[in-house]
This record gives C-alpha cells, structure tokens and sequence, in this order.
C-alpha cells in the first residue's frame, strides 16, 4: 500500500510539474510573439508617424507661401521693388503668427527682399529658376538656418506674370520634438497597453476554456435583439427585398425617408411605393449606377442597391437610401450665386464691348457717332431698368432679370420681360424665387438657342384668386408628347450626361418648391413651350 501511495503521488507530482512545464512554455511562446509583434509594430508607426509629419510640415509650408503670394499687398510691394522696405516687417509679423521659421520673398531676378538675416536681404536666392519659371514645390531643403521643410511658389500679377516668389519654411529642429516625444509615448503606453492586454486575454481564454454556453437560444436572441439595434441605430436607411421584391427588413430611416410604417414588412414593395422613378430604383428596374439622386414629396434621396448572391444565385437585393435634402439646398443656394455670377461676368463683358467701342470712336475723332451710341445704348437697357425697378423692389431679383437679358443677347436670344406686377409678396423666399426664374429662363434660352429667330418672354401677372402668375415662353421645339409633364420628374432630360453629373433635377426641384409654397405649376405647347407657375401672396 504505502508503495502504491508512493507511485500515485509521484506520479501526482510528475504530471503537475509537466502542466507547470507546457504553461509555461506556452506562456513564453505567447509572450516572444507579442513581444515581437509590438517591436515591428512601434518601428513601423515610427517610421509612419515620422513620414506623415514631414509630409505635413511640407504641405503646411507650400499652403503658407502660396497663401503669401495670393496677398495683394505683397503683390504690390512685390511689384514695385518695395521702396519702402515693408516687406521684411510684414514677413516677420506672418512667420511670428504662424509658427514658421522663416518667410523669404524674392523678387523675379530671385534676389532676396525679405529674410529672418538682414545681411542676406539682396542676396540671390539658391534654386529659385523652378519657382521662378511657374513651378511651386515643396522639399527638404538645406538652408542658411539649416535643414527645413521648404515650400515655395512663384507671386504673380493681375496679368499672371510671374514678378517674384515666395519660400517660406520650417527648420526641422522645431519640430523633431514632436516626434520625438509622440515615439516615447508609443513606447510607455503602447508596452503599457501590451502587456495589461496580454494579461487580461491569458484571463480570459482560460476562463472562457472553462465554460460552456447553456442556453444558445438566448444567445441567438442576444444577436438578434443587437443586429435589430445596430439596423435602426445607423444614420442610412436601409431596405432588403426578397427575389419577389417583398419587404425583408427595413430600419427606421428608411421608414421616415419613404414615409412608411412598420407593417410593410413582408408586403411587395410597389404596394407601398407609389409608382414612378423611386420605386423603379428601388426595385432595380433603372440601371443607371450608384447614387442615383431621386426627389419624393419631403426629401431628396441618394440611392444604392446591391444584389444578394449566394453560391452564384441571386436571392434578393439590400437598398441604402440617404437624405440629401440639406445637400440639394445647399447645391440650390449656390446655383443661385453662380446664376448672379454669370449674370454679372456677361454683363462685364458687355460694358468692355461698349467701352472698347467708344474708346475706338473717340481715338477716330467721331463724336456725333459717339452720342448717337451712347444714346442707343442708354435707351436700351434704360427702359427695362427702370420698368424692373417700379415693380420689383427686389435688388437682387433685378439684377438677375437684367443680366439674363444680357446672356440671352449674347446668346442671340432676344429675352422680353413683362413685369405688370411686384414678387415682393410671394411665399416664395428669395432662393426659392431666383432658382425658379432663373432655372425656367436658363431653360428656354437652351430650348432656342440654335434658332435664327430666338426669343424668350417672361412675364409677372396678378390673378383673382389671391395669387401671382408667373408665365415663361419660348419659341423652341417644344415640350415631349402627348405628356408634357415628365419634364418635371427628376431624371428626365434630354441634355448629355457628362462625368457622373446628376442631370434632370432642375425643374423636379422647381416644381417641388413651388408645391412646397402652396403654389402649382404647369407646362404645354403653344408654338413652343410655355411653363405657367402660379404662387399665392403671403397672409
């Protein structure tokens, strides 16, 4: 007995020490790879961290020199020789509040005008004919105040001639710190975190070695009840639809951007969609590609759809839908400010005309033809001017209408403008008001814009029913039979698709912000096209 005791407790003895043994083995071995794991991973995200600095310190020199350039003052200054030597002060005053170790400004022979030395004002510039010729680069370079990180750009003048040039830089000394103290704090923390992570995942694989999952349809529930929450917790909307285009699932952005209720699940999808554009994207029966932009009654909507596919056969599609409403507004804001623009750059280049003209007149010595033009001219735009100016108080409005007119001659279209009453009163706000004017006009200006006899007329009208009307007509080839109306449906367009642009959106959004306004909107033929929004006056 006390032999077999014996044996029993060696044995005891010999299997604990071989468990200790393989623990630790596995613990060592554990440890080497994390151990080499964290070294290559700190060598390579100093050597990263190392790259994006430099990179920044270059992108921010060659932003502040070109930034300098643009400057009118030291275009000015620049231009003519600095007499009073300003430059060296304001090029101390940038450096100071931006950080950077030095400013040079050069002129077009590369002479220094400014430096952080005064001795080296007046002394050319080294490698400055790059710049000089109209190249901007941005390199590491070695200097009179050592190694910096160097971006220099060429100064040019109104008429982009290159009179000088800008390099401004930071010394690396400035900002090796940085790094320096980022790579010891990857050091501590990153060890730090390493090893804390070692421990707890040892505590943990030993603990979950030891335990069983009881109960897997609570488990499965769980995952349920958390792909539910993250479905509907996300910012898109999300829609699957099984291979008969029934409802699958749906979160609730989508439920909010299509105005749906939660019932629809397992309903097809066009008993719940109204019929038109949207529900052919969604349904996938419109391949035009991804994002497509699509307007319904509240929102304006970016569409995805992917099809489902398992071991290679289609069982179903996943649609994303995202709100694009501010997007569009804004995108409607800035056509509004770039229909101003054009309008006032036509203008521009008619007054230079006219100015060119007269100059040519004068330098002739024929002044009668001189006040005859002068004449014509005023009595052309006069007219329409002061005619704009009694019924529409709008500046803004005004000066859209008359440089339209301005395009549209240009253009060879004659553009007739009736005002017989004001928009003041409209519910129509002022974007809403300039981007449907000017998008109709825009309109019936391309629709003629090929014929020999042009023309387009606005006109602004009172109804009876509290309400003003708003009438634009061309003499074009009119609009798509028998139905008119598609024009207004977002996508329809007969103007080329060039680089992935959204076209078709124009009169869609016309058409939904006047809706939006308590207003309606029509169009039909009439030896051309003829489009007739009537808005109602504020209350």
């Amino acid at each position: 007995m006390k032999k077999t005791d014996k044996r029993r407790n060696s044995g005891q003895t010999y299997a604990m020490q071989n468990g200790r043994t393989r623990l630790l083995r596995l613990l060592s071995n554990r440890t080497l790879i994390v151990v080499v794991a964290a070294l290559l991973g700190l060598v390579m995200t100093f050597k990263v961290s190392q790259q994006v600095q430099n990179q920044e310190y270059l992108s921010r020199a060659l932003t502040l020199s070109e930034s300098i350039s643009m400057m009118p003052d030291v275009i000015t200054l620049v231009e003519s020789g600095d007499p009073g030597h300003e430059l060296p002060k304001l090029a101390l005053t940038i450096a100071h509040r931006t950080k950077a170790s030095y400013i040079v400004i050069a002129d077009k022979n590369g002479v220094r005008l400014t430096h952080p030395n005064p001795a080296l004002i007046g002394q050319p510039l080294g490698d400055a004919q790059d710049v000089l010729s109209g190249k901007s680069t941005a390199t590491f370079h070695e200097g009179s105040l050592g190694l910096s990180a160097n971006g220099r750009t060429p100064i040019r003048d109104s008429t982009d001639k290159i009179i000088g040039l800008v390099s401004s830089g930071y010394v690396t000394n400035t900002f090796a710190g940085e790094i320096r103290h980022l790579q010891r704090s990857f050091i501590l923390y990153g060890f730090g975190v390493i090893f804390l992570g070692f421990i707890l995942a040892e505590i943990l694989s030993r603990t979950l070695r030891n335990r069983r999952i009881e109960n897997e349809l609570q488990e499965a529930k769980n995952k349920y009840q958390e792909r539910e929450a993250m479905l509907h917790a996300i910012k898109e909307g999300v829609i699957t639809l099984s291979l008969d285009r029934k409802i699958l699932l749906i979160n609730d952005e989508a439920m909010r951007l299509l105005d749906l209720r939660s019932d629809v699940v397992g309903k097809p999808i066009d008993a719940v969609v109204p019929q038109g554009r949207l529900l052919d994207l969604l349904e996938g029966e419109t391949p035009q590609g991804d994002d497509e932009i699509v307007l319904n009654d509240k929102f304006s909507l970016k569409i995805n759809s992917r099809q489902v596919r398992q071991l290679g056969r289609h069982i179903g599609s996943v649609i994303t839908l995202r709100d694009r409403t501010e997007h569009i507004g804004l995108m409607r804001e800035l056509d509004s400010v770039t229909n101003l623009t054009n309008a006032l750059r036509a203008q521009q280049h008619e007054y230079a005309n006219r100015i060119h003209t007269l100059s040519g007149l004068v330098e002739l010595g024929r002044f009668d033809d001189v006040q005859e033009y002068l004449g014509e001219i005023s009595a052309m735009d006069a007219d329409l001017a002061e005619k704009l100016n009694d019924k529409i108080a709008n500046q803004t409005v005004t000066a859209l209408l008359l440089a339209k007119v301005v395009i549209a001659r240009e253009k060879g279209v004659v553009l007739n403008i009736d005002p017989q009453t004001s928009l003041d009163d409209l519910s129509l706000d002022l974007n809403a008001q300039i981007t449907v004017i000017g998008n109709l006009i825009d309109n019936a200006i391309d629709a003629v814009i090929a014929r020999p006899d042009a023309q387009v007329s606005l006109s602004f009208q009172a109804s009876h029913s509290n309400s003003k009307i708003i009438t634009v007509r061309d003499n074009g080839s009119g609009l798509p039979e028998p139905r008119p109306e598609i024009v207004f449906e977002d996508g329809f367009s007969t103007k080329k698709v060039e680089n992935s642009v959204h076209r078709g959106l124009g009169l869609a959004i016309v058409s939904r912000l006047v809706k939006q306004s308590g207003g309606s909107i029509t169009c039909y033929n009439n030896h051309g096209a003829v489009f007739v929004v009537e808005v109602p006056v504020k209350k």
